[in-house]
C-alpha cells in the first residue's frame, strides 16, 4: 500500500518546473493507454459480479391489466327448441404476479462464476502492469530528451571547437605559419560539426514531441541528470536471481497466467451445458376480473367479479438431449481457446525470462560503459591538449588536431549516453521483475536539477 500513498501523493504535488514528477503528474491525467486502462479496470471488476448473479436467486415481478369484450351470436340448442341468443360481455382484469427462480444445481453457472472471478482478478493485475508502463514510458520519453539534449551540446561544443581551429588556421595563413590545406580542412571540419548540430537540434524537437504525447502538454527544458547520480550493480547481483523473481512477480505474466485460468474455468462451463439443471421455483399471483354481460334480445343486464390466488412451488430439472450440435461446438470452441490461452502464457513467460536476462547484461554493460566514460574522457581532454601544442609547433597537423576535437566530443557523448542507458536499464529491470513503482519515480526526481540558464535559451 505504501506505494500507492506515494502515488497519490504524486498527483497531488503543485505545478512547477519541468521535472520528472511535473511529467509523470500529466501522464497520469493524460496518457490515452492508461486512461483506457482504467476504463478496462472498471469493466474488468464486474466480471466476477456477473458470475455470482447466476447462482444468486431471481426475483420477478409482473403487474397486468386487460380489457376484453366479447359478442355472441346464434342459436343455442335447448331440449328440442334453438334458442336465439345476443349478448355482450365487458370484462376487466388486474393482475399481479411474484416469482422466485433459485438455482440448485447448475454447474455451468458456478464455472462462469469462478471464470469471472479470475478474470476480475486479471484486470487488476493487466492494471498494475498498465501503470508500471507508464511509469517506464514517461521515464524512457524523458530520458530521451535528456539524451537528445546531451548529444546537442556536445555538438555545440564540438561546433564551437572548431569554429576557434578554423579561426587560428586562418590567421596561421595570414601570417605564412601554416598552408591553405590548413584552413580547408579546418573549414570541412567546422562545417561537419554544424551539420550533426543541425541534426541534434531535430532530434531535441523531435523527442519533446514523444514527450507531448504522453501528457498533452508542451514542455520547456527538462531538469537534467546530476553529475553525481550514483551507478551500482544490481542487488542481488546475480542474473539467474533476477530471472526466477521476474517469473514469480512479473505483472505481464501474472496477468497472462490468470487469462489461462480464465479460459480453463470457460471450457470447464461449456463442458458442463452437457450436464442437468436442477431450479426451484416459487411464485405468488394475484387477479381481479370486473365482468358485466347484457343479453340485448331480452334487455337483461348481469355484473359480477371473479378473484383468483394462485401460489406455486416446483422444483424442475432440465436436460439438453439434441440442440443442433451448438453445445459440443461451444464446447471444442472453448478449449480451443484455452488451449491458446495456455500457448500465450507460455510465450510471456519465455519472453520475461529472456528480457529479464538482457536487461541485466544492459545494465552491467552500461556500468563498465560509464566507468570506461569517464576515464575516455579525461584521455581525449590530454590528447586535445598535446595535439593543440604539437599543430603550435608544428609537429602535428590540422587533421591531427580535428581528429582528436571529434574524439574529444565523441566521448562526452558516448559517456552521457551511458549514464542515462544506465537510468533506463535500471527502471527496465525493475519493471521486469514487477517491482516498479512511483517510488521510483519519486527517487530518481531527486537526482535531477535545473537546467543551466545557457540550456534554457534552447
Amino acid at each position: 500500500m505504501r506505494h500507492w500513498l506515494v502515488l497519490v501523493l504524486v498527483l497531488t504535488l503543485p505545478a512547477h518546473a519541468d521535472n520528472l514528477v511535473d511529467v509523470y503528474r500529466l501522464a497520469l491525467r493524460n496518457d490515452p493507454t492508461i486512461r483506457a486502462a482504467r476504463a478496462s479496470l472498471k469493466a474488468g471488476l464486474e466480471a466476477e459480479k456477473l458470475g455470482l448473479a447466476e447462482l444468486l436467486p431471481k426475483v420477478e415481478g409482473r403487474l397486468g391489466f386487460n380489457f376484453t369484450r366479447k359478442e355472441n351470436l346464434g342459436r343455442f340448442p335447448a331440449g328440442a327448441l334453438l334458442i336465439p341468443s345476443n349478448t355482450k360481455t365487458n370484462s376487466t382484469t388486474h393482475n399481479w404476479r411474484l416469482q422466485l427462480v433459485q438455482p440448485i444445481f447448475d454447474l455451468t453457472a458456478w464455472f462462469h462464476f469462478r471464470r469471472g472471478q479470475e478474470l476480475t482478478r486479471e484486470a487488476k493485475v493487466r492494471f498494475t502492469a498498465e501503470q508500471q508502463a507508464l511509469i517506464l514510458r514517461v521515464v524512457e520519453a524523458y530520458i530521451e530528451v535528456l539524451r537528445a539534449r546531451a548529444n546537442l551540446a556536445a555538438s555545440r561544443a564540438r561546433e564551437a571547437a572548431t569554429k576557434r581551429q578554423l579561426d587560428l588556421a586562418k590567421e596561421r595563413f595570414d601570417v605564412g605559419l601554416a598552408a591553405i590545406t590548413d584552413v580547408r580542412e579546418a573549414e570541412a571540419g567546422y562545417n561537419l560539426a554544424v551539420a550533426a548540430r543541425l541534426a541534434d537540434e531535430g532530434a531535441v524537437s523531435v523527442a519533446m514531441e514523444k514527450l507531448t504525447v504522453l501528457t498533452g502538454h508542451h514542455h520547456g527544458p527538462l531538469w537534467e541528470l546530476k553529475a553525481d547520480y550514483p551507478v551500482a550493480p544490481p542487488d542481488p547481483a546475480d542474473r539467474d536471481a533476477w530471472v526466477r523473481f521476474a517469473l514469480q512477480n512479473n505483472y505481464d505474466l501474472k496477468a497472462a497466467d490468470l487469462e489461462k485460468e480464465a479460459a480453463r474455468q470457460a471450457a470447464h462451463a461449456a463442458a458442463a451445458e452437457h450436464l442437468p439443471k436442477i431450479v426451484a421455483n416459487a411464485g405468488y399471483g394475484h387477479s381481479h376480473t370486473d365482468a358485466e354481460q347484457n343479453n340485448i334480445k331480452s334487455d337483461l343486464n348481469a355484473a359480477f367479479e371473479v378473484d383468483n390466488r394462485v401460489g406455486d412451488v416446483s422444483l424442475d430439472l432440465t436436460m439438453p438431449l439434441f440442440a443442433g450440435g451448438g453445445i459440443s461446438a461451444a464446447r471444442r470452441q472453448a478449449q480451443a481457446e484455452f488451449e491458446r490461452t495456455r500457448e500465450t502464457w507460455l510465450g510471456t513467460r519465455r519472453t520475461v525470462q529472456q528480457a529479464t536476462r538482457a536487461e541485466y547484461v544492459n545494465l552491467m554493460t552500461s556500468i563498465a560503459r560509464i566507468k570506461a566514460g569517464r576515464l575516455a574522457v579525461a584521455s581525449a581532454k590530454a590528447s586535445v591538449e598535446a595535439t593543440r601544442a604539437g599543430y603550435e609547433v608544428g609537429t602535428r597537423n590540422i587533421v591531427d588536431v580535428l581528429n582528436t576535437v571529434q574524439g574529444l566530443y565523441g566521448a562526452e557523448r558516448d559517456y552521457a549516453n551511458a549514464r542515462l542507458d544506465y537510468v533506463v536499464a535500471k527502471l527496465r529491470l525493475k519493471r521486469l521483475a514487477g517491482t516498479l513503482t512511483p517510488a521510483d519515480i519519486h527517487a530518481l526526481n531527486q537526482w535531477l536539477e535545473p537546467p543551466q540558464t545557457d540550456d534554457k535559451k534552447d
